[in-house]
């Protein structure tokens, strides 16, 4: 028996989850743009109504956007419903959920640390992390869950607290979406005398640096301690700056 799952949202994760849970899941689409019809790798269109009924449903959308839209459809959501979190950050959209979604539902935050760049490069998913941010969940629901991600999806499961995720993160994807976005507007160069460092810094500006603006705003605006690694990060250019002149 297939599971049923929900996805609100249509960007590139999202057909990243059709392509890689639809051997398991019949899965319809909430999309703006689409009403009805083939989502693609067997997942189809659907009215909101109908996607928020599922059983399991997955939030695919930036977190900036959580608290407006729950608070606009709470009335449709599935009271019984098991509620995954994707977002790159976990403190906020976590807590909207806390306090907008019934009691009875189910809530687990996940941070699949990947994106269709990452999986590409990686020949698929085996190995690839994904950070478990248990919120308010039973424990065999849970288990059944991490048992699902690392055994079937060949993910490497990372249990860590709302907290402690963001934090880290501040600096893992908050610095390296920050330059990379700084390698692309800069849009250095390949050539053939790159070495392997550099070759570091083309990978970030093709990846990080393409990935979706309202990402990066979600990774800088909604982490609320990445601003603050971010200043450490323009002190410290200050400070090599002023060794360099000196």
């Amino acid at each position: 028996m297939k599971y049923r799952i929900g996805i609100i949202g249509y960007g590139d994760f999202t057909k990243l989850m059709c392509e890689y849970l639809a051997p398991y899941a019949d899965i319809v689409v909430g999309s703006r743009s689409h009403n009805s019809g083939d989502a693609g790798f067997g997942s189809r269109f659907a009215m909101l109504d109908e996607v928020l009924s599922q059983p399991i449903l997955i939030p695919s959308i930036p977190s900036q956007f959580f608290e407006i839209f729950f608070t606009e459809n709470k009335g449709l959501i599935n009271p019984n419903a098991l509620v995954i979190d994707v977002c790159s950050v976990k403190v906020k959209p976590l807590q909207v959920l806390e306090r907008l979604l019934p009691e009875t539902c189910q809530i687990i935050g996940t941070h699949p640390m990947f994106g269709p760049a990452s999986v590409y490069k990686n020949n698929g998913l085996d190995g690839l992390k994904c950070v478990v941010c248990p919120v308010r969940v039973g424990q065999e629901t849970l288990d059944s869950f991490t048992g699902f991600v690392a055994d079937i999806l060949k993910l490497r499961v990372i249990n860590k607290t709302p907290v402690q995720h963001d934090q880290e993160m501040a600096y893992v994807q908050g610095l390296s979406h920050y330059i990379g976005r700084t390698m692309d507007i800069m849009n250095i160069p390949n050539t053939e005398l790159a070495t392997l460092a550099y070759d570091d810094l083309l990978d970030m500006k093709n990846i990080q640096g393409h990935d979706s603006w309202e990402l990066f705003e979600s990774i800088m605006n909604e982490n609320p301690y990445a601003r603050e690694v971010n200043q450490k990060f323009k002190q410290a250019i200050q400070q090599l700056d002023h060794q360099v002149d000196s």
